[in-house]
């Protein structure tokens, strides 16, 4: 059996992992050549980390606001007191390069009859990058690669409360492409679905802030959010919008509006109060029914309060 000390320090220092470990003090009695190395290749001018004490930095650091700091410093007295036998915390390292997150455990352990900490600190962005992936799929519609329904819904929600918290305008549009089976009858559907993806593309160009969000709602219909604009901005917008479909010159011979690709929109500005997200998007809903009742080809857009 091996009991040399030195084997098993080159056996931490060959890990992936930065491991350091601490006293009750909260003072670095180790740390392997990893942590030096990663904290050398992040900027860091603390040469020799052992004897500092890591869970001052830790207070320090949260109390100047830094939430990873509390969060931190909170989990490793949880340890250390015996109320958690362990602590786990993910969170965000990125380099001037990549995007990279981490994940940090501690847990106590016993060694000739002292209490130390041990605190690893592991690379897990291969992990969140398949995890935001994921997420991000299952957000998104397959065919036009903008967002779907679901994801439209959860959006819907979530801007419309921001928006009643903040009381700042908040609009939404329906958008319906005109007389789309007939261009899918004469053309067939797999130009129905090109139709379909040069069309979301042309509604994405105008969902660019981070309040903004274009969506597939169903078939051929759409969905549009804009916050933190007024109601006169949002309409220059959709007639803007209006002007651009045409301009993409997409056949549809059959059509009774015109011989081209055209379509027609339900726009509703408010700021939040009163009323929810579903009453908007019936009332958004009404006034597309109303564009169409209307010919087709335009915009019938209501401000309310």
């Amino acid at each position: 059996m091996i009991e040399n000390s030195d084997f098993f320090k080159t056996v931490l220092d060959s890990l992936p992992e930065q491991i350091v470990v601490l006293d009750r003090q909260g003072e670095i009695v180790f740390c392997n050549q990893y942590w030096n190395t990663f904290a050398d290749q992040n900027g860091s001018e603390i040469t020799d980390w052992v004897g500092l004490n890591y869970l001052d930095v830790c207070n320090t650091s949260g109390r100047n606001g830094d939430k990873m700091g509390q969060d931190v410093s909170k989990g490793i007295y949880s340890v250390l007191h015996g109320e958690e036998p362990s602590f786990y915390y993910e969170y965000p390292c990125h380099s001037p390069t990549e995007k990279r997150w981490f994940m940090l455990r501690v847990v106590m352990f016993h060694f000739q009859n002292a209490d130390f900490l041990l605190l690893t600190h592991h690379n897990i962005t291969e992990r969140k990058r398949s995890e935001d992936l994921a997420r991000s799929l299952s957000r998104t519609d397959a065919l036009t690669q903008i967002a779907n329904r679901r994801y439209f819904n959860t959006f819907l929600k979530t801007e419309w409360r921001r928006c009643r918290r903040s009381q700042t305008p908040f609009t939404l549009a329906m958008v319906d492409i005109d007389h789309f089976k007939l261009l899918n009858d004469t053309y067939g559907h797999q130009k129905g679905d090109e139709v379909l993806v040069e069309f979301s593309a042309v509604l994405s160009d105008f969902c660019r802030r981070p309040g903004d969000l274009c969506a597939r709602y169903g078939g051929e219909e759409f969905a549009l959010i804009w916050t933190d604009i007024e109601h006169t901005e949002a309409v220059k917008l959709a007639e803007e919008l209006l002007i651009q479909i045409e301009r993409l010159q997409i056949v549809n011979e059959h059509s009774p509006t015109k011989p081209i690709l055209t379509t027609s929109i339900g726009l509703v500005s408010l700021h939040p109060q009163g009323m929810n997200e579903l009453e908007i998007l019936a009332k958004a809903d009404e006034l597309l029914y109303e564009a169409k009742q209307q010919g087709r080809n335009g915009l019938v857009a209501h401000k309310l309060n």
